[in-house]
């Protein structure tokens, strides 16, 4: 059987996995550190050579890179990585479909085959128009913002960018307050100054001043505040991530009309999906003055599977051989 290599590769982790062609769920799923290998090569050689496929049977190589993928060479930020296209072609052999994916577009070719038990469905049940287009985007280590176009016939297109670096937007005192305080700090106050893991830190410790306490805590300390329940000003950062998320997402579909749906993934929401069924995610993102109707009927999602990059390096791989 004729299978697929795909790999997720961030500054600290990269997961490889195989799949059938035609195939989608990852399989054999390994999580390396990147911090134990010098190369990328040398990461990929142990998991190849710890996976019940050998590479005569490898018909295609997907990558998906946290980062720009249009470079000669390509870089790591957290590690000493790098690699060309080049030497990714060579490495597994001229034989093989290689193809490199930037990792918001992977998650984009991942909604074509994406389960319905997948998605969970925020506000009211609204039509989803399966030729629209759609957006993905996700909040985790950074922001991550992608515009997919379906297509009849080959691979959803999908519309790079650095939609998580626009301008920060505030609609109430208190949003304008915590730009304030990070407008100190970074001079600019990008999207992803609020909507990341990062960003969920900045707004606690902007709420916290708000209240007159030199306070931060790290994500995960606010998770566990959470959890335990005893710390409001974790809370009310929470809800605030949501709203500044409902309002970025807002924006998106001002400039691109999605009616094929706004599908939500990273590492942060799925996390909290039950927070944000009820937050003021969608009356947020609905907040858009007279342009409320064009914006309300848009459809949105949480993308709950594990790992829908590598989904999308798995759809795209069946592309790369049906076409050879």
């Amino acid at each position: 059987m004729s299978h697929a290599l795909i790999a997720d590769l961030g500054g600290t982790n990269a997961r490889f996995a195989l799949v059938p062609i035609h195939q989608f769920e990852p399989l054999e799923v390994k999580v390396l550190a990147c911090k134990n290998y010098t190369t990328f090569f040398a990461a990929a050689a142990d998991y190849i050579a710890h996976c019940s496929v050998a590479m005569k049977d490898i018909d295609a190589v997907v990558l998906a890179i946290a980062g720009p993928v249009n470079q000669p060479v390509i870089r790591f930020t957290n590690n000493p990585w790098q690699f060309s296209r080049e030497e990714v072609q060579n490495y597994f052999g001229v034989d093989k479909k290689v193809a490199l994916l930037n990792d918001f577009d992977a998650i984009g070719h991942c909604l074509e085959v994406l389960p319905e038990k997948d998605k969970v469905q925020l506000g009211e049940p609204s039509k989803v128009d399966p030729q629209g287009a759609s957006w993905v985007i996700g909040a985790g280590t950074g922001l991550g913002v992608a515009c997919v176009v379906p297509q009849d016939n080959g691979p959803n297109i999908v519309l790079p960018g650095e939609g998580g670096h626009v301008d920060l937007s505030t609609c109430n005192e208190v949003e304008d307050d915590i730009l304030v305080f990070l407008r100190k700090r970074h001079k600019r106050v990008s999207a992803e100054r609020v909507l990341s893991g990062m960003g969920l830190e900045n707004i606690y410790e902007a709420l916290a001043a708000r209240e007159g306490l030199e306070k931060r805590l790290s994500a995960p300390e606010i998770g566990e505040a959470l959890t335990v329940g005893n710390d409001p000003i974790a809370k009310a950062a929470l809800e605030q991530f949501f709203v500044f998320l409902g309002r970025v997402i807002g924006n998106l579909v001002l400039s691109v009309e999605a009616r094929g749906g706004v599908y939500i993934a990273g590492g942060i929401v799925p996390r909290y999906l039950k927070d944000i069924l009820c937050s003021g995610f969608r009356e947020a993102m609905h907040d858009k003055g007279r342009m409320k109707e064009f914006v309300s009927p848009i459809p949105t999602f949480v993308v709950m599977s594990e790992y829908p990059g590598l989904m999308g390096c798995a759809c795209y791989a069946s592309y790369l051989v049906s076409k050879a």
